[in-house]
């Protein structure tokens, strides 16, 4: 993932960048050069770029830490899923006393994709702060 971010603010000893990014995908056909600006964070400048308030930058996160997102976002919840439907006979059984029916295997599987995936977004946005951006090139 590569985005162009505005620079806010710098650092003192030039280390991080207060940036807000630049979301230009909506603004692809627009006559008047601007992009809509989104949420401000914090990104690191690892390469030590001479950059100013006003700056334009390209930034970037780690490829590992891209392919952990990956992972626990999109795979976590399908195996989950997967794991729910073939476990659905099992707690059939054990909590009412007969077979699973397909309407209650699709049920399990749902809840399988939905309940691992609610806690991805909530542990993401609460918890867990993932590898920071940092700065790839000043445009």
């Amino acid at each position: 993932m590569m985005q162009s971010a505005f620079v806010v603010s710098v650092s003192d000893d030039n280390s991080q960048a207060q940036v807000l990014p630049m979301i230009t995908g909506a603004c692809l056909s627009c006559k008047e050069q601007c992009a809509q600006r989104g949420t401000p964070f914090t990104v690191s400048n690892e390469k030590k770029f001479e950059i100013k308030e006003g700056s334009i930058v390209s930034i970037t996160t780690s490829p590992k830490a891209e392919a952990v997102q990956s992972i626990l976002s999109l795979c976590a919840p399908v195996l989950c899923a997967i794991a729910a439907f073939f476990f659905a006979p099992p707690i059939s059984m054990a909590i009412f006393h007969q077979t699973a029916t397909e309407g209650f295997k699709a049920a399990c599987a749902l809840a399988g994709i939905i309940i691992p995936a609610t806690i991805v977004f909530a542990v993401s946005r609460f918890k867990i702060r993932p590898a920071q951006p940092y700065i790839e090139k000043v445009l």
